[in-house]
């Protein structure tokens, strides 16, 4: 082969290269990039409600519901992302996110390996105060050792 033939064919593989790796960097991210920019964006905005706090979890139950269709996936690091979430909105005061996280923690992850996150998850809710009175429900009644 001619160096003319050779550069023409190692320019076209470049090419051929630069526009498979453009196409790559179109793909959407993997599930928890998305969970975590959410998340740095509802700790950003330091609110305990809203369009932050919503996308946070859309972003997590996409990442949890990929991370559940993949047979054999441990889903340790779905668990623990949880626990931390639950203790920054604690951290924030959001008491309501942080119970909520910390709840789904211990609702969505039964198995025996999961007991210590579980463990820590039911340790947090008790620091918690208690949840506000739902409106027209019954009013809850605290332990006697938080009166």
């Amino acid at each position: 082969m001619s160096g003319t033939t050779l550069s023409v064919l190692g320019a076209t593989a470049a090419a051929a290269c630069l526009l498979a790796l453009g196409g790559c960097a179109q793909l959407s991210q993997a599930p928890d990039s998305d969970y975590r920019q959410a998340l740095e964006k509802a700790l950003t905005a330091g609110r305990c409600d809203g369009d932050a706090v919503r996308d946070l979890w859309s972003a997590y139950g996409r990442w949890y519901g990929v991370a559940s269709s993949i047979a054999g996936h441990p889903k340790t690091d779905e668990a623990a992302a949880l626990l931390r979430q639950g203790d920054q909105f604690r951290i924030l005061n959001c008491p309501e996110v942080a119970r909520a996280s910390y709840q789904t923690l211990i609702r969505r992850f039964p198995e025996d390996g999961f007991a210590p996150l579980r463990e820590a998850a039911r340790t947090s809710l008790r620091s918690l105060p208690a949840p506000p009175p739902v409106a027209g429900g019954p009013i809850p009644v605290r332990p006697p050792a938080e009166i």
